[in-house]
């Protein structure tokens, strides 16, 4: 009885061992699937009591963000403030993170250090967490600005609404602000200032710092405050985020195209906010062709032109089709602050207006009937047959279709030199044009009255032409066979 306990308790351990072990390289494999790593800012020169530290804060996963709800929670040791997005947060509260780039603000309202801790986690179990020292204390004046809290796409200015508050006993006036470093435009109560100069501060309970920039991402605003005893660093952290540009739709015209004609390229181009600025650049390249000529149909040759969008944004260019061919023809646009949408690409067929199928073999014959009466030779044409096919291209049809037939009869005293031509009735509207080995009768045509010895048929050939709408004509000539028949 007791061995039995002992073994049953042994499985159950080993079964409790095997789970335990499988639970946790679940998790481990979870975590390297779903994890993720916090980008952050670290180094905070001192505030004084009541300014705004900016806390850079952006959530670098190892997945797709959006697919997995990611949340945080803070805590701190003083009191203090804490903001994000302009929303005002509550201690040990979670909430849920919309984007992956983030900026807190937080306020120190005490002295001391400021022990921030902000501990993130998503779905899949995934945690992080980040401790921020944030120096507070009093001094001779404190500054703070409200604003920037919405969305900031390029090329929007932002204002900001600053205050300076002078500490208890100190000076209200001869305050002064230099802006330090800035990708964009600095306006100080909406006059541009320059970098590096220091403009005097005329009221300081209510001034307006305004930027504007076109560089997207994350970027900051360096600017430093004064009065006639101390000088102070600060800065303005902004997410900029990138406007988009994209073709909605884009389309060619005609469907049937043929060399010398043009091409219509018509579409919908949208910029994403909407803005006044109607202009946007755009190229065009091929990036293969079946002839190997990368100028078949006119381009830009990969390099950006100017064009200004129509009524909803409405895009329409004209192109020449130079050269026959199969194309891959590429468009693709970007607006003014060089964004970039995605590459339109279409199949465009360009044919001659007029042209032999070359998978059809071209050949034919002639039938010839010789008879001797008294005096020489009597050679008659008796008929001739012909296989070829005829397409006309693009809006062009196929307006009239020739032979021409040459050869010599000889005999070995004498040569005749003998040419017929001869023209199809051809349809009104016809596109396509075929023969295989049809017969056209030329019975009774006597083509030669010759005397001598051992005749011949030599140096046969056919050419037949064929002329489009447009006046194009196609040509082509070869040796069809003879057939002698003597009688």
């Amino acid at each position: 009885m007791r061995n039995t306990i002992i073994i049953i308790l042994s499985l159950f351990s080993i079964l409790i061992f095997n789970s335990c072990r499988e639970d946790g390289d679940w998790g481990n494999d979870n975590a390297e699937q779903f994890g993720f790593t916090i980008e952050r800012d670290n180094n905070f020169i001192e505030k004084a009591v009541g300014e705004i530290n900016q806390l850079k804060f952006n959530v670098r996963p190892s997945y797709d963000f959006q697919t997995i709800k990611t949340s945080f929670k803070f805590t701190t040791n003083l009191n203090g403030t804490l903001k994000l997005n302009g929303e005002l947060l509550t201690a040990n509260q979670e909430y849920n993170f919309t984007t992956e780039k983030n900026i807190f603000e937080y306020v120190g309202n005490v002295s001391g250090i400021h022990e921030l801790k902000i501990v993130v986690k998503n779905e899949k179990g995934a945690t992080e967490e980040e401790v921020f020292s944030l120096p507070y204390s009093v001094s001779e004046f404190s500054h703070t600005y409200n604003g920037g809290t919405g969305s900031i796409y390029q090329g929007d200015e932002t204002q900001y609404l600053m205050k300076i508050v002078p500490g208890s006993g100190q000076p209200s006036t001869g305050y002064q602000i230099k802006f330090d470093t800035y990708s964009g435009q600095v306006k100080l109560n909406g006059v541009a200032a320059n970098l590096g100069t220091w403009y005097p501060i005329n009221n300081i309970d209510s001034f307006t710092t305004s930027l504007k920039t076109n560089t997207a991402g994350q970027g900051k605003l360096s600017y430093s405050i004064k009065n006639s005893t101390l000088s102070k660093d600060y800065e303005i952290q902004q997410n900029i985020i990138a406007r988009e540009v994209t073709i909605e739709s884009m389309n060619f015209s005609p469907a049937n195209i043929s060399i010398n004609t043009q091409i219509t390229l018509t579409g919908i181009v949208k910029k994403s906010p909407i803005n006044t600025n109607t202009t946007i650049q755009y190229k065009t390249w091929i990036s293969s062709a079946s002839n190997s000529n990368l100028n078949g149909i006119q381009n830009t040759n990969n390099t950006y032109t100017s064009y200004a969008l129509g009524s909803n944004g409405s895009f329409l260019s004209t192109v020449n089709a130079l050269v026959a061919g199969i194309y891959t023809y590429n468009i693709q646009v970007k607006d003014e602050y060089g964004n970039e949408s995605e590459v339109k690409s279409f199949e465009i067929i360009v044919t001659a207006p007029i042209f032999f199928d070359d998978s059809i073999v071209k050949e034919g014959n002639v039938t010839f009937k010789v008879t001797y009466p008294f005096g020489g030779w009597k050679v008659f044409q008796q008929n001739f047959s012909r296989k070829f096919k005829l397409i006309s291209g693009g809006s062009a049809t196929i307006a009239a279709v020739k032979y021409e037939l040459n050869y010599d009869v000889t005999t070995t005293t004498s040569s005749v030199h003998v040419t017929r031509t001869y023209n199809e009735n051809i349809i009104q509207g016809t596109t396509v044009f075929e023969k295989n080995n049809d017969i056209w009768q030329t019975i009774g045509d006597q083509v030669a009255f010759i005397s001598g010895g051992n005749l011949k048929i030599s140096n046969l050939t056919m050419k037949i032409s064929g002329t489009a709408s447009t006046g194009d004509v196609v040509e082509i000539t070869f040796t069809p066979t003879a057939s002698i028949v003597a009688s």
